[in-house]
């Protein structure tokens, strides 16, 4: 599936509004996976196998997982309307499009319990697995703590994210997503933590937070005494499209909470787009790839034990140039966490096992084998492609795979 070509068509906003487009109007393999052709051959069984060598199944955790809805089955999701209307926001309508081919959502009567079932069915799927992570996700709120639904791109309330991990616990763990502006954002942390919240999700570009204010400190001491993880988009967002709002991605920005005493997730270890060199003297800050600034931060000695990142989304065919990078630095393999960023290992356009070979992260071989374990589940996929693939014979420590000691709540 993945060896046919494929031309570089995500590389920007209008270029997802073409894909979905395409995949609105027939074109399912653009965003969404072929169904199996019977079991694993033994060769690619044999290389799921050697996958998991190393690995206690009990420890290993994706931490990366999104779930959405609109709104059936009583989740109390939401999508914004313009990411349905196909005339009025065609970019918008396009990127819902290919996500819920991606997530193979058929009957949107449904919609909400079949994206679930269907994850579960992905995350069991072969005979080891660890647990996901499934992200709740705040609304935009103002400076005066009131919501914005209007402003908002799509909803996960913290209890939906609860509520399926409770229905399947052996692979789910929920994140609360708790926006610091909220009025009530300590007493939700503590009730979602109660509740079995392992970590809090944010994405300042979109959710329009700025880490570094300090209407966020209240919430930062809360996350730092209730020992949750915040995992934080940093870098460039493709659902963003003002400039103030993207220069809230900046990795920088995240020294407040560190400073607080937070521990920090850094979500696909910033690997798109630009940030202000914070740093640099003058008022006139050069712009630096997000990458080296929160590369920046992880060499910082202070940081250690605090300060992670994680491999979500660098299988993609703009990104896996990082992927090769931080490969080449086995020395910071301690800090890195495992991530699928779901549903989009299932965008087929997105991760591209012939622009992996052609790095020379995997071999020829092992890209056919790899292609035939995606076509039974695009997180397996992932999770096997970040397992064998190496940059001068080096590959990705085993400990990425497996949650850190201390780094999670003492339930998980």
């Amino acid at each position: 599936m993945r060896k046919t070509t494929r031309r570089a068509l995500l590389a920007s906003g209008g270029a997802l509004g073409v894909l979905g487009v395409a995949s609105a109007l027939g074109f399912p393999r653009l965003a969404r996976q072929a169904a199996p052709d019977g079991p694993l051959s033994a060769e690619a069984s044999a290389l799921l196998e050697r996958a998991w060598q190393g690995l206690d199944p009990a420890r290993v955790i994706d931490c990366h997982v999104h779930l959405a809805g609109t709104g059936t089955g009583n989740s109390g999701c939401f999508v914004n309307p313009r990411m349905q209307s196909a005339l009025r926001h065609p970019i918008q309508f396009a990127r819902f499009s290919i996500y819920k081919r991606a997530a193979g959502i058929d009957d949107m009567a449904r919609a909400d319990d079949d994206f679930v079932e269907r994850l579960a069915t992905l995350a069991r799927w072969g005979p080891k697995h660890g647990r996901f992570v499934v992200l709740a996700f705040d609304m935009v709120h103002h400076e005066d703590g009131t919501a914005d639904a209007a402003a908002s791109e799509f909803y996960v309330p913290n209890d939906w994210a609860l509520t399926v991990a409770a229905r399947h616990p052996d692979c789910f763990l929920p994140a609360a997503s708790v926006h610091p502006y909220r009025k009530d954002a300590v007493a939700e942390l503590e009730r979602a933590v109660a509740r079995g919240a392992v970590c809090v999700k944010w994405l300042p570009n979109a959710q329009h937070i700025d880490p570094s204010s300090p209407r966020c400190d209240e919430t930062y001491r809360a996350m730092a005494r209730l020992g949750l993880p915040l995992l934080t988009h940093a870098g460039h967002e493709a659902a963003v499209e003002a400039e103030e709002e993207q220069k809230l991605g900046n990795p920088l920005l995240l020294r407040r909470a560190l400073d607080a005493g937070v521990k920090v997730i850094v979500a696909h270890c910033a690997s798109s787009g630009h940030g202000a060199d914070l740093d640099a003297r003058g008022q006139d800050k050069p712009e630096v790839d997000s990458f080296e600034l929160f590369l920046r931060l992880l060499d910082e000695p202070g940081w250690r034990g605090q300060l992670w990142g994680d491999v979500s989304a660098l299988i993609q065919f703009n990104r896996c140039d990082k992927l090769a990078r931080l490969l080449e630095r086995p020395e910071a393999h301690a800090r890195l966490l495992n991530g699928s960023d779901y549903p989009l290992p299932a965008i087929n356009v997105l991760a591209r096992s012939g622009k992996l070979e052609s790095l020379g992260l995997i071999t020829e071989a092992e890209r056919d084998l790899l292609d035939e374990i995606d076509r039974h589940s695009g997180l397996a996929f992932d999770f096997a492609v970040k397992r064998v693939a190496r940059r001068n014979g080096v590959g990705f420590a085993d400990s990425i795979f497996q949650a850190p000691v201390g780094l999670y709540p003492a339930r998980v």
